[in-house]
């Protein structure tokens, strides 16, 4: 697997884990907001490294 694999098949598990957090109706609007910044970060992280390895990705 090379870099660009990877980092697309981790911005598609952020994402994906950003919908299960929205969907999911146990949680409080507080909770959802917390554990989707974090996974925004995440995200960004993700971008930022492929920027660093001038990896053009695509931002679901």
């Amino acid at each position: 697997m090379n870099y660009r694999e990877d980092l697309e098949i981790k911005l598609q598990k952020v994402t994906l884990a950003m919908q299960e957090v929205v969907e999911d109706i146990h949680k409080t609007d507080l909770e959802k907001q917390r554990i989707i910044s974090k996974l925004i970060e995440f995200k960004e992280a993700i971008m930022s490294k492929g920027i660093e390895l001038n990896i053009e990705l695509e931002a679901s």
